[in-house]
């Protein structure tokens, strides 16, 4: 039975925009495992219901539910043995935790503002409504209003990466020699206005940035092919 994976969408399903979503695309491709995606709307939550979850990812593996990105990674080891592992020992998964809990703190609130007022353009319709209030009682402000200075904001989201670009002056990925689940997740952090923002966010002539060219060409292009806001005519 194929794995299935829900994953927020927007108005065009091809683009799939959640940080969180991009870690486990990630995650199953360097396993080299086979999914289906299945396409999910912010109003949808009782799509979910069935797996006691509100919110995406969800992994559905044969009769096994999974929820949280970090849990789906543990869960995806566990069962695939055989496959490339996403955390090999207790050390990888002390550093993927370590990544993950930087990325909440200091590297997606830097992107939020940056990203935020892009999203209600590119979601469905059915999803505007829901996605402005609950955006605005989180930022206390109307979603026009969360940038106020894109390029102050851009050089601040730069700064935060800054732990990142030091490690990547030692080795290609933040996991050595090859990527592991610590490179995705900071990797589906990124991808999130990679994919749905009408400006570039992150500069790619830095440390960084080459090495996040470096993931988009992982396993024949998979992540460089995902569709794009920028891309809608």
């Amino acid at each position: 039975m194929t794995i299935q994976l829900f994953e927020l969408a927007s108005a065009d399903q091809r683009i799939l925009f959640s940080p969180y979503c991009w870690r486990i695309r990630m995650a199953l491709t360097h396993k080299g495992l086979a999914f289906e995606s299945l396409p999910w709307h912010f109003i949808e939550k009782d799509r979910l219901e069935p797996y006691g979850s509100a919110r995406v990812p969800v992994l559905l593996d044969g009769d096994r539910a999974v929820r949280e990105s970090f849990d789906i990674a543990l869960y995806l080891d566990k069962a695939y043995p055989d496959t490339p592992p996403l955390m090999a020992h207790a050390a990888a998964r002390a550093r993927a935790k370590f990544i993950e809990s930087w990325c909440a703190t200091a590297v997606l609130t830097r992107i939020r503002p940056l990203a935020v007022p892009d999203i209600v353009d590119i979601i469905a319709d059915k999803d505007k409504a829901y996605f402005r209030e609950s955006r605005e009682a989180l930022f206390g402000c109307r979603l026009e209003d969360i940038s106020k200075d894109f390029d102050a904001e851009r050089a601040d989201f730069h700064n935060a990466l800054a732990p990142a670009a030091d490690a990547l002056a030692f080795a290609p990925f933040l996991a050595g020699d090859a990527p592991d689940y610590a490179d995705y997740v900071l990797f589906g952090s990124l991808m999130w206005p990679y994919t749905a923002c009408r400006r570039e966010i992150l500069e790619l002539e830095t440390p960084v940035g080459t090495w996040f060219a470096r993931l988009l060409d992982l396993n024949d292009g998979f992540a460089r092919q995902a569709a794009r806001a920028v891309d809608r005519s």
